[in-house]
Formats: C-alpha cells, sequence, structure tokens
C-alpha cells in the first residue's frame, strides 16, 4: 500500500515538476492505480472502517454528479470526478491498512517531506544556474515557480513543506534540511497568500500540539526582534523598488486583481446558483477578456483545463458545484479540522493538521484545494479522508500485565501519549497510529 502511494506522489510531482511529455500520462497511470487499489478494497472488505461520519464525502461527490449533464463539457467534468472518487476510495483503503500497520500513516507523511524537498531544492539549485527558467512574468513582474508552472504551486509546496519539516516525527538532520529549502522557496514566490496561511497554522499548530508552546510563540517573537535589531545595528536598508517587490503595496487594494475576478464570478452565479458549472470547470464561464489576465490565463504547462482558476477555492465550490456544493465542501474541510481538534486526544496528527490548516487558510487567496489533479489537491483529500477516520479507528483492547508495564514504561521513559489504566484488567482505546516504540 505504501509503495502505491509513493507512486502516487511521485507521478503527480513529475507531472507537475518535470516536462517529461503529456501530463495526463502521469496523472493516468497514478490515479488509475489508485482507483484500481480503491475498487479491490472495497471487493475485499465491504467498506470497512466507513462510518456516518464520511457520509459528508459522499454527499459532496453525489452533488458533483448530478452537475455533470449542465457542464460545457460533461466528458471532462465526469473524468475530474472519477479522479476524486479513486483518491478518496485510495485514501480508505490506505487508512485502512494502516490499521494493521500503524507505521504506515507516518511514512505518508515522511514521503511527502522528502518528495518537497526534492523539489524545492532543485529548484533552489536551478534558480543558481539558469534564473530564467524559474521565474514566470506577470504584470506586477517576475515571480519565482521553481520547478512549477506557476507560483502557486511552488508556494503551497514550500508552505506544506515548512510544517512538515517542524512537525513530523523524524531523524532532525533532514528536517532541517527540509527547513532550510522551504524558507528561501516560499519567500521567493512573494505570495502574501502562503505567509500569511503558514504563520497562522504554525501559531495555532503550536497551542494545540507543542509541549512547551507557550515559549514556542514568545520564542519566534523574539526571533524577529533579533533579525530586526540585526538589520539595524547592520544598518541593511531596502530601497523604495526592493520593497515594493516584497510587499507590493500598490496592489493590496484590489489583491493583485483578484477582486475583479471576485466580482465577475459572483455575476456569472447566478446562471446556475444550485449545482454550479461543473466540478474544476466554474473558472471556464469567466469573460474571454478576463481569461487573458494574467491571473487567470492557463498556460500549457498547466495541470488541467481548471487551471482557469478564481483565486479563491471557497468561491470556486460556488461556481463549480453551486449553493448544494460549495456548502458541503466547506463542511468537509471545517469537519475535518473540527476531528484533528477533538479526537487526536493523543496528538500525533500535528503535520497532517498544520497541512490541513495551512490549505484551508490558502485556499482564500488561491485555489489550492481544487479537484484531484496536483499533489496538493491530493494531499487535502486524504488528510481530509484521514481526519473523518480517526474516531472510528479506536477499539477497545484489554490490556494484560505485560502489555501494562510495558506502556507503562514507555510513559515513563518519554512523559507523553494517553492516560495509562490504573490496574491492568481494565480496557483502554487505541487510536490509527499509538505507541510505536512498543508495537513496532
Amino acid at each position: 500500500m505504501l509503495v502505491v502511494f509513493v507512486l502516487l506522489v511521485l507521478a503527480l510531482l513529475a507531472k507537475d515538476a518535470t516536462p517529461l511529455g503529456d501530463r495526463y500520462v502521469f496523472r493516468a497511470l497514478s490515479e488509475g492505480i489508485a482507483l484500481l487499489v480503491g475498487c479491490a478494497w472495497i471487493a475485499t472488505s465491504g467498506v470497512r472502517g466507513v462510518t456516518r461520519r464520511h457520509a459528508i464525502l459522499g454527499l459532496y461527490v453525489g452533488v458533483l454528479v448530478l452537475a455533470i449533464p449542465q457542464a460545457a463539457s460533461p466528458l471532462y467534468v465526469a473524468l475530474q470526478i472519477l479522479a476524486l472518487v479513486a483518491i478518496v476510495l485510495f485514501s480508505f483503503a490506505f487508512l485502512d491498512a494502516a490499521t494493521r500497520d500503524p507505521r504506515l500513516t507516518v511514512h505518508a507523511a515522511r514521503t511527502m517531506l522528502v518528495a518537497l524537498t526534492v523539489v524545492c531544492i532543485a529548484s533552489l539549485m536551478l534558480r543558481y544556474w539558469n534564473p530564467g527558467l524559474t521565474y514566470e512574468q506577470t504584470f506586477e513582474g517576475p515571480r519565482f515557480r521553481g520547478l512549477f508552472s506557476k507560483p502557486a504551486m511552488m508556494g503551497a509546496a514550500a508552505g506544506l513543506l515548512l510544517g512538515l519539516s517542524l512537525f513530523v516525527a523524524w531523524n532532525w538532520g533532514l528536517r532541517v534540511i527540509a527547513l532550510a529549502a522551504s524558507l528561501p522557496c516560499l519567500f521567493l514566490t512573494g505570495s502574501r497568500t502562503f505567509w500569511a496561511a503558514a504563520v497562522v497554522s504554525m501559531g495555532v499548530v503550536a497551542l494545540r500540539y507543542v509541549r512547551w508552546r507557550w515559549a514556542f510563540l514568545p520564542a519566534g517573537a523574539l526571533l524577529i526582534v533579533v533579525a530586526v535589531c540585526v538589520g539595524i545595528v547592520a544598518d541593511i536598508r531596502l530601497t523604495s523598488q526592493q520593497q515594493e517587490k516584497i510587499f507590493r503595496q500598490d496592489s493590496i487594494e484590489s489583491f493583485s486583481g483578484r477582486t475583479l475576478i471576485w466580482t465577475q464570478a459572483l455575476q456569472r452565479y447566478g446562471d446556475h446558483p444550485w449545482l454550479g458549472f461543473g466540478f474544476t470547470a466554474g473558472g471556464m464561464v469567466l469573460d474571454e477578456g478576463n481569461r487573458r489576465g494574467i491571473l487567470v490565463e492557463a498556460s500549457p504547462q498547466s495541470p488541467s483545463q481548471g487551471a482557469v482558476t478564481l483565486h479563491n477555492g471557497y468561491l470556486q465550490a460556488l461556481l463549480d458545484s453551486g449553493g448544494v456544493g460549495a456548502a458541503l465542501y466547506v463542511a468537509v474541510i471545517i469537519s475535518a479540522l473540527a476531528c484533528f481538534l477533538l479526537y487526536d486526544r493523543d496528538k500525533q496528527y500535528a503535520a497532517e493538521f498544520y497541512c490541513l490548516l495551512f490549505l484551508a487558510i490558502a485556499n482564500l487567496g488561491e485555489t489550492v484545494i481544487f479537484g484531484a489533479a496536483v499533489l496538493h489537491g491530493v494531499w487535502f483529500w486524504y488528510l481530509s479522508v484521514l481526519a473523518l477516520t480517526i474516531s472510528s479507528t479506536t477499539r477497545r483492547v484489554p490490556l494484560s500485565e505485560h502489555q501494562y508495564r510495558s506502556v507503562k514504561t514507555t510513559m515513563d521513559t518519554y512523559g507523553s501519549g494517553p492516560h495509562v489504566p490504573a490496574h491492568p484488567s481494565t480496557t483502554r482505546r487505541f487510536p490509527l497510529v499509538q505507541f510505536r516504540e512498543t508495537r513496532s
């Protein structure tokens, strides 16, 4: 199962970050295999582990299917929905396997960390050797996109890597390398959306998951103060041109032209208010004149037709699936975040929670939660299924005397984890990934 997950990640990155040919070949192979695995899981397990909490996903997909007849390109929309279904089914199969091998979810996060680290390092190296290949010219000036086709994809990858490097439990050396690769990539994109999403997400995760959380935030603030003081002592000054390039003050009022796109999108929403224009096809209904704008132009390297986005995932959902689908879309995101907060009592999913929160916030300024065509979109749907599954992946297991002593020793050694029963004869609940030291 982990092999299929790794192949899925590599294929999607190869599609988006390398000029190896037709992007649909990699996507069809990876998501086709994921669909086969998901169907095989249904045939063998009978949707084991699916509960009423997952009904919201089924309702959302059902609404998307109902909107197919009124789409301008029904076949295209149907294929996009099939890709989403493939990823959701594979996520169920993967998490079902994780109940027997709890290390799978950890390996999934580590796979993402390694893959994104390689892409960010390669992007920085290419920028050093040939900067012209790593920048996209926009009406605001050149924007760093690295190996990807769009700066937003680079920003999403760097922002996700930042949280993974901070919160994935692994070798500190590898995490420091990942952190060192993510920060310059995130900075070079010049995207305020991803900066803000990363800062807010780190703060929330620190309050929820970090043991020394009350020292974590002051330490971050102190680091900023020290950086400012160093800049003052070293007499480092930014020219007006450098300040404009970094902060882009002239684009704040219109959010780099986004308000114009959003206004027109809301006007077109009235044409299909209930079910929308078709999954991932909402951006195609904008006027031809606006499509030529740099913000919504679909380049030949864009992942799909849906690359004509509205730079707001929630507004995109409103046009894609109408009011009904958008409500379910938001409900999926809120439910997933709530499940992490309510049911991750052992605080094992800090990295996953960061990624989900980061994508949900960044989705306000860029359409990052968008179908299942790119890696961060696939990662979001996997995280949503994981979050909705946490509460149902617990089972009551009696602790033997040996197990009780082993768990107690682990607790005394590491000082973390759930409450240990007062007596070995009592029963307790084991989550999806727990006591890795005692079960390895």
